[in-house]
């Protein structure tokens, strides 16, 4: 019988599950046992620290978290103690601040794809709540509120240091080997893709479910690589090949997925000689994925190259024809560099590139919610405590703020918190038993502590290591620690101990009742507002590409466009399987964006006239627009016009030869095969959307 997760956790645990918690426990032994010495008024938040940097236990990563976490710490102390400055003797007034300074904190979050700088700004509202309520609950005096932030900023530096040398110090673990973990795996998902979608054979709904995965492996591998720059001096230079490999592993999705689509709709277009040259890409790219040393990659991808180029395919057959076949040039070419940054990775010393991370596309609307959202649960934990003068009510307010802000960008909250608070639950029988009855009789020192209290977080770190039931793991420790509060005065007081229960419950409980309350954006709102997105990216990349350089116009938009196709995706799936077209039309947004680049390089590489760049400037502007036309179910006739204005001035210029000048109409044929198609794809899903609608109207 097949154990589920928790009994692969206790039952069976790996080597890896083991180290990480044992390393978890020395690390949180070792802040507690420095806090205590430092006399620390509240050594359990250095525990606390130490606990939310085990996620993702890697060397760069633990470094990276540290640094977040300090300095929000730091600039959250710096807050607080700035808003009982201007309102001393106006408590009321400091709440207000002090949910503005949430607010912010919490859309800033959220306007990041970085988890570490995430959970900054969850540390910087988490301190600020801490310095205020607690200055307020105690004398309110200026010597407390800095007392206050000093012992904050203090446990909170302690449990990062400490959980970060042990990181360092004991079974270190790097991220230079993640990174090529998940190197490997953008490779074989995304040739893999590219081998599906070239396969008639293949239904799409697999090769879209091919391309998805390709498409979350390479955003993880530019996510993660940001902290291998704290790894030596070589570090930088993996985190570059990291983002060149990403990169161009987007884009080889972009322009496979429109061939994808002539291959299946179009077989006319393809001759014996093109059938056989996809046959012999299919086999190449399965020889790839098996290969592991780069020499066998680079040869294998270069001899299919020079075989595709010697049959001349982009020399025979009609305009769009001979695109296609120029477009399958395109693909090996990225396919060879997407090798090379792999070997990059692993030969940083020896290998340089350059290459920009992903950019970000940052939509407002959703952020906004998310802090609206957070300045929510803070003042309804307020106004309780307020009206309770309720001392416990602190835990109340700061859980809240903590969680919502780290769990808000995840695709499903709720089911993360509902684990959270499972975990809690667990946490908080712990916590009663070892917490207030075993160590109550056990004598007062510091080894005997650790034993009893860390038993319990031992196995509650076993799961914080395995991803099923990471948030199970969390909850337990977070809860068993608070609620425990090891420190060199312990109380074991039930009353008080149930007295903090139900303060976390309060508020962990109000948490999920207004995730569920003030959801995320509508889905179609979200919709349009990506694809217009999308439009006017599309629009301005012509004027980066002047500005900059082809490759890093083409980069920019590579970064905007992943989360946006990402967001598609997850509405896509929310589809009956015979309706779902929103991922394709993402991909074909990222794919147009390409086009109009290489577009503009081949035309004016000959005539770059300003005429001819007029025209081109034109064509561009009504090919964004009929992209977001073909998305609301219309087709735009202006992109016709426009490029029939472009065709006739090339033609009138005369610098380019007649050949040249029908791959430019071929490409232009293709873009308008695929933009019919989805105007007539999107018109039949809204008039379904219409029809349902006016079916609910009673």
């Amino acid at each position: 019988m097949a154990l589920g997760p928790w009994g692969r956790v206790y039952l069976t645990p790996d080597i890896n599950t083991l180290k990480f918690a044992t390393k978890g426990l020395v690390a949180m032994a070792l802040s507690l046992y420095l806090a205590m010495e430092m006399q620390l008024d509240r050594p359990y938040w250095a525990l606390i620290s130490a606990v939310f940097l085990q996620i993702r236990p890697q060397s760069g990563l633990v470094i990276e978290k540290g640094f977040c976490q300090i300095g929000g710490t730091v600039i959250g102390g710096g807050v607080g103690v700035l808003i009982m400055a201007l309102s001393m003797q106006m408590p009321a007034m400091a709440l207000m601040l002090l949910m503005v300074w949430i607010f912010i904190c919490a859309t800033s979050s959220a306007l990041t794809r970085n988890f570490n700088l995430t959970y900054g700004f969850a540390m910087g509202a988490a301190t600020a709540i801490l310095v205020v309520v607690l200055t307020i609950v105690n004398d309110n005096s200026s010597q407390g509120v800095f007392d206050i932030a000093v012992a904050r900023v203090s446990e909170i530096v302690l449990g990062a240091t400490c959980a970060t040398l042990v990181s360092m110090l004991l079974w270190p673990d790097r991220v230079r080997y993640i990174i090529h973990s998940h190197a490997n795996t953008v490779i074989d998902q995304t040739f893999k893709a590219l081998s599906m979608h070239l396969d008639a054979s293949v239904s799409m709904t697999d090769a879209r479910a091919q391309i998805m995965s390709a498409l979350e492996q390479a955003l993880t591998l530019n996510n993660d690589s940001s902290a291998v720059i704290y790894e030596g001096p070589h570090g930088p230079g993996r985190a570059r090949a990291a983002y060149l490999l990403s990169q161009r592993a987007l884009s080889m999705m972009a322009e496979m997925q429109t061939y994808a689509r002539l291959v299946r709709e179009r077989p006319t277009l393809a001759s014996e000689a093109f059938d056989e040259a996809l046959r012999d890409i299919r086999d190449t790219m399965e020889r790839v994925r098996s290969r592991q040393t780069y020499s066998e990659r680079k040869r294998e991808i270069n001899s299919l190259r020079q075989r595709i180029q010697k049959a001349e395919l982009h020399r025979q057959g009609t305009p769009l024809a001979r695109r296609m076949a120029q477009g399958l040039l395109m693909l090996l070419g990225y396919a060879s560099v997407m090798v090379e940054a792999h070997h990059a990775i692993n030969d940083a010393e020896n290998t340089r590139l350059k290459a920009p991370r992903l950019s970000r596309h940052r939509d407002y609307m959703p952020a906004l919610t998310i802090g609206i959202r957070s300045s929510l649960l803070f003042a309804i934990g307020s106004i309780i405590y307020v009206s309770t003068q309720w001392g416990s009510g602190v835990l109340m307010m700061v859980m809240p703020v903590i969680f919502g802000t780290m769990f808000a960008s995840f695709p499903a909250p709720t089911v993360m918190l509902g684990k959270v608070m499972k975990g809690g639950a667990v946490g908080a029988m712990a916590a009663l038993v070892f917490g207030n009855i075993l160590l109550a009789q056990a004598p007062h020192e510091y080894p005997m502590l650790v034993m009893v209290f860390g038993a319990p977080l031992f196995l509650g770190l076993m799961a914080l290591n395995n991803r099923p039931v990471l948030a199970n793991g969390l909850g337990f420790c977070i809860i068993y620690t608070i609620l425990t509060m090891p420190s060199n005065s312990m109380t074991f007081d039930i009353s008080s101990f149930m007295d903090r229960t139900l303060a976390i419950a309060l508020g962990l409980t109000i948490l999920y009742t207004v995730f569920r309350i003030v959801p995320s954006p509508n889905a179609l709102v979200l919709r349009r507002r990506a694809i217009r997105a999308i439009t006017d990216d599309m629009d301005q990349l012509w004027a980066r590409s002047c500005k900059h350089s082809r490759e890093r116009a083409a980069d920019w938009f590579n970064g905007r466009m992943v989360e946006r196709v990402q967001r598609l995706a997850n509405f896509d799936s929310q589809l009956p399987e015979e309706e779902r077209y929103l991922l394709d039309l993402g991909m074909t947004g990222l794919n147009l964006g390409h086009v109009i680049l290489a577009n503009y390089r081949r035309v004016t590489s000959l005539d770059d006239t300003p005429p001819t760049r007029a025209a081109l400037k034109q064509w561009q502007t009504a090919l964004a627009h009929a992209y977001q036309a073909c998305a609301w179910g219309d087709f735009d006739e202006r992109f016709t016009d426009a490029s029939q204005a472009l065709l006739e001035r090339l033609r009138e210029a005369g610098e380019m030869e007649e050949e040249q000048i029908e791959l430019v109409e071929g490409m232009i044929k293709r873009l308008d095969i695929t933009l019919h198609r989805f105007a007539r794809m999107s018109s039949s899903r809204d008039q379904r959307d219409i029809d349902m609608a006016v079916q609910q109207v009673p």
